[in-house]
């Protein structure tokens, strides 16, 4: 059997270093994405349009495609955002108290629209926008 030549062992002992090092290291470009939690249902996601289209007056806006937390004793959250004028962002979050099944009544409707600054810091960083 020949001998392998000091190039071949080095370039072996290369790729194994190469392989311990980067184990377990993100291989592709992608960037993280945010944590998305479960995706609203059909009645959701027109109460959310609706909603967003009376707080942007007609004008487009996007959505989060999942809530941004949904747990009962929390709400089930949704960022809403539109372009200002001057280009920046006009972040809205839009906290229903409840899934909705079926149409919402003006009595039943009690969801929560946060636009404060101070409020709406978990959309801006995401990245999961829909067109609504």
């Amino acid at each position: 059997m020949p001998e392998a030549s000091n190039g071949g062992r080095r370039a072996f002992g290369l790729m194994v270093l190469a392989t311990v090092a980067l184990a377990g290291c993100r291989t592709d470009a992608a960037p993280l994405a945010v944590p998305v939690g479960p995706a609203p249902n059909a009645a959701e996601v027109r109460y959310i349009r609706d909603t967003g289209a009376a707080i942007y007056r007609r004008q487009g806006f996007e959505r989060t495609r999942g809530f941004v937390f949904a747990e009962p004793g929390r709400g089930f959250a949704v960022c809403l955002r539109a372009p200002l004028r001057d280009g920046r962002l006009d972040h809205t979050l839009l906290i229903l108290q409840r899934r909705i099944e079926g149409a919402v009544s003006q009595v039943e409707d009690d969801a929560t629209i946060l636009r404060a600054a101070a409020d709406v810091g978990p959309c801006r960083n995401r990245s999961d926008w829909v067109p609504a």
